[in-house]
This record gives C-alpha cells, structure tokens and sequence, in this order.
C-alpha cells in the first residue's frame, strides 16, 4: 500500500505580483484609488484576497507598490528630461511634451495617477502617504536643480528657486486634472506653454486664441 505524501505547510505561492500590480495600476488610474477594492483587484486577476494580503499586507501596501510602480514609469522619465543637456526653452518644449501625450494611443487613461493620489491623500493609508511625499520631494528637487541650472546660463526669470519649483509642480497638478475633466488636448497644451514659457526670459508665451 503507498504511503500519502506529507502535505506542506502553507499554500504554495501562486500570485503573479506584476499582474496584480499592473491590473491595480490601470483600475486605479482610470476610476480613482478610493474607489477600487482589493476585491476587485482579485476579481479582475484571478487571485485571492489572502494571497493579495499576504504578498502586499494590505491595501494600503498594495497602493504604496502601485505608486513605485507608477513612479517608474511616469515620474522618472519626466525627471529624466529636467537632467538632459538642453537649452531651457527646449527642456520646457519636452515637458510639455510628455504631459500631454496622447493616452489614448498609449492606451493608458487620461491624467496623472500620482496627482489624483495626491488629492485623495487624507484618505490614504501611511505607507501610500510616506510614498507620495517621497516621489513629490525627489521632484522639487529635480525641478529646482534644473532651475538652478537654467538661471546660471542668464535665462531663467528672477523668481526664488523654491517658488518656481511650486510653480512648476502646480502647473502640470493642473494640466493633468485638465485632461481628466476632457478639456482638449491642444487647449491644454497652450495653457502649459502659455505658464511655463513666462519662466523664460526673452521668451513670448504662447497665447491661447479662439
């Protein structure tokens, strides 16, 4: 007669951590962090909720992974154009570039992830705030290093390297709501070129006609 194999302790590991982070990631995006559930995660992956808790602990650290997530992929190549080697006025030209692109080709909903958590932080958990007030420091350092840098060639507006940074952040926190409220592509597009081209000087804004 065989013998049973001695089952294991445990569950063996069958969550696929890039798929819950990516299907997260878009379901976050695109209906807002507050209004999606782990159990709707799990609904759309497959998985279960232990498994989703005991790979993240909880919601509130699946957000935080999320936020990382996303943080590669949208912030750091923003950051990525303020640290290249080019004139102020094309570094602001690619700014605007990049905010505006077109989500709907990239298949990716419209706005920004990390301002909509931003405006929902109060309701966030800890390690999703701790998250945010990281990525947003790493980018006001990176926006007041590249003004630093722009106002020592002698063509940067005389506003204190702090204010601009603010400015800057404010701008594109406005541009992405912007876009999420379905105002036109190119109307936003003016409205940052119109903002962030007064930072320059000797540069005429571009004017927003109808």
């Amino acid at each position: 007669m065989n013998e049973k194999p001695t089952p294991t302790r445990g569950r063996p590991k069958t969550l696929d951590r890039d798929q819950v982070l990516q299907a997260a990631l878009m379901e976050y995006w695109s209906k807002g962090p507050r209004d999606v559930s782990i159990s709707d995660i799990c609904g759309l992956t497959g998985t279960s909720k232990p498994g989703v808790y005991r790979e993240f602990g909880s919601d509130d650290g699946l957000k935080a992974s999320v936020l990382e997530t996303y943080h590669r992929l949208a912030i750091l190549p923003l950051i990525d154009i303020l640290e290249k080697d080019q004139s102020t006025i094309d570094a602001i030209d690619a700014l605007i570039s990049f905010m505006t692109q077109d989500r709907t080709n990239l298949g990716v909903p419209q706005g920004c992830l990390f301002v909509m958590m931003r405006a929902e932080a109060q309701q966030l958990g800890p390690s999703t705030c701790a998250k945010l007030h990281e990525v947003r420091r790493q980018l006001l350092d990176a926006y007041e290093a590249w003004i630093t840098c722009s106002k020592s060639r002698g063509d940067f507006a005389d506003i204190p390297t702090d204010v601009a940074a603010l400015f800057m952040d404010a701008q594109h926190g406005g541009a992405m709501r912007m876009q999420r409220e379905g105002v036109p592509n190119d109307t936003v597009v003016s409205v940052l070129g119109t903002a962030l081209r007064m930072l320059v000087l000797g540069e005429k804004p571009d004017v927003i006609t109808h």
